[in-house]
């Protein structure tokens, strides 16, 4: 499962390095949204599938599945790695949306073709996802062991902590993205004066 993961972890830096490439207003705020949105929907992810290895002992694809049925006593567990696996796939609604179509939008102008792939990436990432909750949270109870460890509310209070906050910026995003509105503003204004002057300079019409 970690593995699959980072695979997400992977994609979300490309939607970063092609934001601040493009360097304009919308993709810089795209870019700080996905770097939050990204810290909280992977330390979510990280944080079930420890609970997960330690209710479970592994976190082998091919052992784990049934998670999701009351029997197995993980199902809010599940249901919030659910959760965390659509916000990593963009799914409106959830903070990963607004960052992602900020930095889409934001950088199309600049770099057309990989902003592109970043979205086909990013249809890549849903499509492993379903793959990794359907072997993981759905499926018949066909292996040794059809009850682990209840997990306590203890345990699950961080990770409904994250998801209220994953769920909460994907409804308001403002709360996520005014903070840094000034600063990034300045930046692109900065990259675009910068990129000017450069052309200003390197431009020398003939005598």
């Amino acid at each position: 499962i970690k593995r699959m993961v980072a695979y997400s972890s992977i994609g979300h830096m490309g939607y970063i390095l092609v934001a601040c490439a493009a360097g304009t207003k919308l993709a810089l705020i795209g870019a700080v949204g996905q770097m939050v949105s990204h810290g909280l929907i992977l330390a979510l992810l990280f944080y079930l599938v420890g609970i997960i290895e330690t209710k479970a002992g592994t976190r082998d694809l091919d052992v784990l599945n049934g998670l999701m049925n009351p029997l197995r006593g993980l199902p809010t567990a599940s249901s919030l790695l659910v959760l965390g696996g659509m916000a990593s796939a963009g799914i409106p609604g959830l903070v990963g949306f607004i960052a992602e179509f900020l930095v889409f939008q934001g950088s199309f102008s600049a770099f057309p073709i990989p902003t592109l792939l970043c979205i086909l990436a990013s249809g890549l990432t849903a499509v492993y996802f379903v793959i990794l909750l359907n072997r993981t949270c759905f499926g018949k109870l066909d292996n040794a062991t059809a009850y682990y460890p209840a997990v306590k509310f203890s345990e699950n209070m961080p990770a409904l902590v994250l998801a209220s906050l994953i769920f909460f910026l994907g409804v308001q995003p403002v709360w996520l993205l005014k903070w840094s509105e000034s600063t990034t503003t300045a930046m692109a204004v900065t990259l675009s004066t910068g990129r000017y002057s450069q052309v200003a300079v390197s431009y020398q019409p003939d005598k």
